[in-house]
């Protein structure tokens, strides 16, 4: 089978088989895809902003549908803002290779949205800034329906939102887990007279025989 003229381009960035197919699945047939118009001007822009190869090759497979976005109008406008927000270049390039997806959510509605919830439970701006940079993921995540109720538990159990404040921004990834997890791990350490922040973010990050194992030791 032939490949389209995007299809022939994106293989010189040295994407796998499997890779390529990905891609191809997701955005590589679009005929109306203009290499010269497209492809190779958002190429340049994510080498330009200081994304390495293998950083370019992340991007794309993670979010192939990136060529379909306007480069002036959705792309820079998002680079710019996470440079506003406090993040260096290496942070932007980062999150750009790791989280591609921040492209496709509303700047509006979804970004800004997110980043005045942090700096309202207490984080300041160099914070919310190095939280996004480290964990990428919290932007995809429902605001309303995943990360409020979470940080609701944290309330519950005891937490200030200084202490959350303080927890999120050294352990962001503590939003990503699910709030089964966040509720039963807090519930056994809380029942045991042990839950700190420190003891939060060590419980969460075992794995779940690990903290099986730990369990154990309160039978």
């Amino acid at each position: 089978e032939s490949l389209t003229p995007a299809e022939a381009h994106l293989c010189s960035l040295g994407l796998s088989d499997e890779q390529m197919a990905k891609v191809s699945a997701r955005f590589g047939k679009d005929s109306s895809c203009d290499v010269e118009g497209k492809v190779k001007p958002i190429l340049s822009w994510l080498a330009d902003l200081g994304l390495t190869d293998l950083q370019i090759r992340q991007a794309v497979v993670g979010f192939p549908t990136l060529f379909g976005k306007s480069l002036e109008h959705k792309l820079k406008p998002v680079v710019q803002w996470l440079s506003e927000i406090g993040m260096s270049d290496a942070q932007v390039a980062k999150v750009v290779a790791r989280r591609p997806q921040i492209f496709g959510y509303s700047l509006e509605s979804k970004l800004k949205t997110l980043v005045h919830w942090l700096s309202e439970i207490g984080m300041t701006d160099a914070h919310v800034a190095k939280a996004i940079a480290t964990c990428p993921s919290l932007c995809g995540l429902s605001l309303p329906s995943n990360l409020m109720p979470k940080v609701q538990l944290l309330r519950d159990r005891g937490f200030s939102d200084a202490q959350i404040a303080g927890t999120l921004t050294v352990f962001p990834a503590l939003l990503t887990y699910s709030s089964k997890r966040l509720a039963h791990h807090m519930s056994v350490l809380q029942a045991q007279g042990l839950l700190t922040q420190t003891s939060m973010r060590s419980c969460m990050l075992m794995t779940d025989a690990d903290f099986a194992n730990f369990e154990t030791r309160f039978d």
